[in-house]
């Protein structure tokens, strides 16, 4: 049976990359300093077209200001943008010019409008209390030498540059730590600015974070996390400070202490090309393997999703056991009716279950243990732990209330206490009708976690943005992410549905009912 499940997800593997590369985006070519006409050439022309905004950036005051009538829609990062450019969803996106530049060197249907849209600064973020205050000093310190030496002008040819073998940082490991450790928000998916590049986090914020550390005697640990989680970050104290490719904004500065700035330039609208100046795709089999290759073998990125892997089952089985645990413990405390266990019950069932997932993650995260040395991966078994509890709670209320209550009186007329008669008459005949809406629970679970990556969690979707973010393919990552959850979840419900021919009589075999049993006793 098991062969016959790899066989069939094997089949889909291989059928769903393949249409997968029938739509995606495969050619790839270098950019150089000219930039190619696009569909628009000036700002005017996109007056009343549909701009892409990429969520938690200050982009959006500025099409608002320069493009008051075009119609804007928000995305999670840029290469949702890309993808929505290169699906006719959208006309434009605006993002900062090196980066921009750097996507155009991966994808060779895109250029940008030669009119700046805006120019803005970038700078480190800071939380706005005295160690914060003593760190921006710190750090507008060692800004001030790199300027007066030259190094920071080195450091920007270095990472804006074509030459990838010079993109080299210092072992972070390698810091000395004297004076503690520092904490950094990132969202390392914006390149150059700060990218995922084998195992380690690199870029020109994170290089210069690092020498920052080196020079002070600071240790330094990144955060990778979702652009819009990284202020919130530094306010809640949970991340000493932020390089993410900060622009600064007078309302941002109302939350955070800002450094001087780190890099000023322009923001351009990115557009498709004009049809005659796009390069002809590759061959489909070709695109196959090299879609295939930048997704898995280059940088050797499939760690990145046995890591997401792990830590998406490690959330999903502790989550499990521990809300299995929970909802149990809690329904046999209400099961007598107490009316002070069940009032303090309902509300905090009425307060988990009437919360977005992903709002509570971020309430536990951000404001319940901000003073906590808490992991992201502990923040989200307890979230889900909490939720899980609540549908273990409310399943077995479901499964128990359907059995008939002359179960109840005639074990007790047989002289069973009123525990054993729960555990050994009610409970074995109601797990069998729980079981199907549990093995649907835990399916749920798993789909679910695709949301922590809001707390910094590394889970297996968040290694596909990540790995989206570097290659630029507009289906293929997702597709392998999509592919891996099925497998996870078949897996998974092989698991329960062993559990649940185990404790249903009437799916277990005669000789597993018998067992222990002598059936041929002459005596």
């Amino acid at each position: 049976m098991k062969n016959r499940i790899f066989k069939k997800w094997l089949l889909a593997l291989t059928a769903v990359i393949m249409l997968s590369q029938a739509l995606s985006i495969c050619a790839a070519s270098a950019t150089g300093d000219s930039i190619p006409k696009g569909e628009f050439s000036s700002l005017a022309d996109l007056k009343n077209s549909r701009i892409g905004i990429p969520t938690g950036s200050s982009f959006g005051d500025m099409v608002q200001q320069k493009l008051p009538d075009a119609k804007t829609s928000w995305y999670n990062n840029q290469t949702d943008l890309l993808i929505a450019l290169d699906t006719d969803k959208i006309d434009a996106f605006p993002a900062d010019e090196p980066v921009m530049r750097y996507i155009m060197g991966e994808n060779d249907m895109l250029t940008y409008v030669p009119e700046y849209l805006d120019t803005f600064e970038f700078a480190y973020g800071f939380p706005k209390n005295q160690k914060g205050q003593a760190l921006c000093e710190q750090f507008n310190e060692y800004l001030v030498k790199l300027r007066d030496d030259g190094t920071l002008l080195t450091m920007e040819e270095k990472w804006f540059g074509s030459d990838e073998s010079q993109k080299e940082i210092p072992d972070i490991s390698a810091l000395p730590g004297t004076n503690g450790k520092l904490v950094m928000a990132s969202d390392a998916t914006y390149m150059p600015f700060e990218y995922v590049r084998g195992d380690e986090i690199v870029g020109y914020d994170v290089d210069i974070a690092i020498g920052f550390c080196e020079e002070y005697g600071y240790g330094l640990e990144i955060k990778n996390m979702s652009l819009d989680a990284v202020l919130p970050a530094v306010q809640s104290g949970k991340c000493d400070f932020a390089g993410s490719g900060l622009t600064i904004t007078p309302e941002r500065a109302e939350s955070v202490l800002f450094s001087d700035p780190n890099y000023s330039g322009g923001v351009v609208l990115g557009v498709r090309k004009d049809a005659s100046e796009m390069a002809g795709g590759a061959g489909f089999f070709e695109g196959i393997k090299s879609s295939f290759e930048k997704t898995f073998i280059r940088e050797s990125r499939y760690k990145l999703f046995i890591e997401g892997i792990v830590n998406t089952l490690l959330i999903t089985v502790l989550s499990v056991i521990f809300g299995t645990a929970l909802g149990f413990a809690v329904y046999m405390m209400c099961r007598k009716n107490n009316p002070v266990a069940r009032a303090i019950t309902g509300f905090c069932l009425w307060l988990v279950q009437g919360m977005p997932m992903v709002v509570l993650l971020m309430i536990l995260y951000y404001i319940v243990f901000a003073s906590f040395a808490i992991s992201g991966v502990a923040v989200a078994v307890i979230g889900f732990t909490l939720t899980f509890g609540a549908a273990v709670f409310g399943m077995l209320e479901t499964g128990v209330g359907a059995i008939s209550h002359g179960q109840y009186e005639a074990a007790w007329a047989l002289g069973f206490t009123e525990n054993r008669t729960f555990f050994k008459i009610i409970l074995p005949q109601a797990l069998p009708l729980v079981m199907p809406s549990y093995k649907s629970q835990i399916v749920d679970l798993t789909k679910a976690t695709a949301i922590v990556g809001y707390i910094a969690v590394q889970d297996l979707t968040k290694m596909g943005d990540i790995v989206r973010s570097r290659t630029y393919e507009a289906f293929f990552p997702l597709i392998a992410v999509t592919v891996i959850y099925f497998v996870l979840e078949a897996l998974i419900g092989i698991f329960v549905s062993k559990i649940e021919v185990n404790i249903d009589t009437k799916s277990r075999k005669k000789e597993n009912i018998l067992k222990g049993v002598s059936i041929n006793d002459k005596d």
